[in-house]
C-alpha cells in the first residue's frame, strides 16, 4: 500500500471498484453501470454516516486515517464520470470542496423536480441539460479547482475497494456485494 501525504488535500480522489470473479476467484474492475452504482453507494453511504444496514467502521476507520480533511469535515460527494469512450469512473470529493461540488449539483435537482411536476417524469430537455451541465462543469470544476490525493512522491494517487458478489439462493442473480478491504495505489502502479 502507498503511504499518504499527511498534508490535508482538500480535493479528490478517483475511486475504482473490483469484484471477485467466482469462476476464477481473481479481482475484476466493476464497470457495469448498476454495479458501479452499488459499490458507489456503499462508499459514500459509510462515510457520510448514513449507511443503515450495511455499516462498516473498518472501512470509514481506513479512511479517516488517511484524509485530515475527512477527519474534521465528515463528508463526502461523489460524482461519477459517464464518459462513454473509457471505462467509467467515480471520483470521491471531500473538504469544502465537497459542499462547492454539492452547490454545482443543485440545479439538476430543481429542474428534475419541475419537470416531474410539469410532465410526470425527469426526462424533460431541461433536465438533461442541466444534468449535461452538471457534468461539463464538475470536470472543469475537478481539473481546475481541486487538488488530486498525492503520496510522498507526488504521485496521483487512486482509491481500489474490493467487494465479494453476493447471489439470490434460487436465481443466482447478483444482488449485490460484501466488502473486503480497500487500498490507495500511485496512478501509475
Amino acid at each position: 500500500m502507498a503511504q499518504i501525504n499527511p498534508v490535508s488535500f482538500k480535493g479528490y480522489v478517483p475511486v475504482k471498484f473490483y469484484a471477485k470473479n467466482p469462476a476464477n476467484g481473481k479481482y475484476s474492475r466493476v464497470i457495469k453501470h448498476e454495479n458501479l452504482r452499488k459499490c458507489q453507494g456503499f462508499v459514500v453511504r459509510n462515510l457520510n454516516g448514513t449507511a443503515k444496514a450495511n455499516r462498516n467502521n473498518e472501512f470509514v476507520d481506513f479512511y479517516r486515517s488517511h484524509d485530515k480533511d475527512y477527519r474534521e469535515y465528515p463528508f463526502v460527494m461523489s460524482v461519477y464520470d459517464e464518459e462513454k469512450a473509457r471505462e467509467p469512473i467515480v471520483y470521491m470529493i471531500t473538504g469544502n470542496d465537497a459542499d462547492r461540488a454539492k452547490e454545482l449539483a443543485k440545479p439538476v435537482g430543481i429542474a428534475k423536480g419541475e419537470s416531474i411536476e410539469r410532465i410526470g417524469n425527469s426526462k424533460s430537455f431541461e433536465a438533461r441539460y442541466a444534468a449535461k451541465n452538471y457534468f461539463q462543469n464538475m470536470k472543469y470544476f475537478l481539473k481546475n479547482s481541486c487538488r488530486r490525493l498525492k503520496n510522498e512522491n507526488r504521485e496521483d494517487l487512486t482509491l481500489r475497494v474490493f467487494f465479494d458478489p453476493e447471489y439470490t439462493k434460487k436465481e443466482q442473480k447478483l444482488k449485490g456485494f460484501k466488502y473486503v478491504g480497500c487500498d490507495f495505489v500511485a496512478e501509475n502502479a
